[in-house]
């Protein structure tokens, strides 16, 4: 059985790498520090590409780039989800003064935003208590929160399950690490590596919706591919690589003691409908690929 993905393996691609937070809140409503001390922060700790996400609110962002910086505006939104919490998602590239909140319907909302230029990220779904039912009802969003640092407060910083429920019902979403930075220890946890040519919003945004692009919170995945009926995987030094395929399969390679694992490879299973791969560092920081094959 030949082994497709929907996604651009940004290993497999060219252009450069950039280091970028997707989701941020400013004083502009509940964060902690301005707009402006926001960049600097990022800025200073090696990130390209900062998105200034406050709750209901847009940021006139249109001067802050620079050649080695690009600021995208976004907005992080709340419309109600039947018999549960509300959804919270994660506008990005709308245009300053986007507004959509009389609008109820949770996926009008994505609707506008992809009609404004944007594109909709699901926001940590474990913290908001939200199933595979409540995800099911969601249309249009380009990525799901595999990592949410802020969300770590509580103990729910992970979505991996909700994420592989998906996948494994056939919705199929790249996922994405962020800090959701407001105060306190939510900043420089979870990033996003995109592969692209360039350092702007329309390169950045097509990186996006192609999923060329991995996450992490602290590994480097160096490689990651399918080849001549192999996955094959470097990293950064790692005590854990887990293949994580639907339901009960999948693979786990530990280093148990016999030095940290750089490379893995294993061989390609028939029975796998999906497979992403996730990287175990040993202090217990984790990277993500995004799926490399999807049947």
């Amino acid at each position: 059985m030949s082994a497709t993905s929907p996604f651009v393996n940004p290993f497999e691609s060219s252009g450069n790498w950039y280091k970028a937070n997707l989701h941020t809140h400013t004083t502009t409503s509940d964060g902690g520090f301005s707009v402006q001390e926001r960049i600097q922060q990022y800025h200073e700790k090696g990130y390209s590409i900062l998105a200034i996400t406050d709750h209901d609110r847009t940021n006139d962002v249109s001067a802050l780039s620079t050649d080695e910086f690009l600021v995208i505006s976004g907005t992080e939104t709340h419309p109600n989800c039947p018999g549960a919490d509300p959804y919270h998602f994660v506008f990005l590239n709308v245009p300053y003064g986007f507004d959509c909140l009389n609008e109820p319907n949770p996926n009008a909302r994505i609707k506008m935003a992809r009609e404004a230029g944007g594109e909709a990220i699901i926001c940590h779904p474990y913290w908001c208590g939200h199933n595979i039912n409540h995800l099911m009802k969601i249309s249009g969003a380009i990525a799901l929160e595999v990592y949410n640092a802020t969300c770590t407060k509580i103990g729910k910083g992970f979505s991996s399950v909700q994420w592989d429920d998906l996948l494994d019902a056939g919705i199929i979403l790249p996922a994405v690490a962020v800090d959701d930075a407001h105060r306190g220890r939510d900043i420089f946890m979870g990033w996003t590596w995109f592969k692209a040519e360039n350092l702007t919003a329309e390169a950045v945004m097509e990186a996006l919706r192609t999923g060329c692009f991995y996450s992490s919170c602290g590994p480097i995945i160096e490689d990651a591919r399918v080849c001549d009926g192999k996955v094959i995987v470097k990293c950064s030094p790692a005590s854990e690589v887990h293949f994580i395929a639907q339901r009960s399969h999948g693979l786990s390679i530990y280093s148990d003691g016999e030095g940290p694992i750089t490379n893995a490879e294993i061989p390609l299973r028939d029975s796998w409908r999906y497979l992403r791969v996730e990287i175990v560092d040993f202090q217990g920081n984790r990277a993500w690929t995004n799926p490399l094959v999807v049947r």
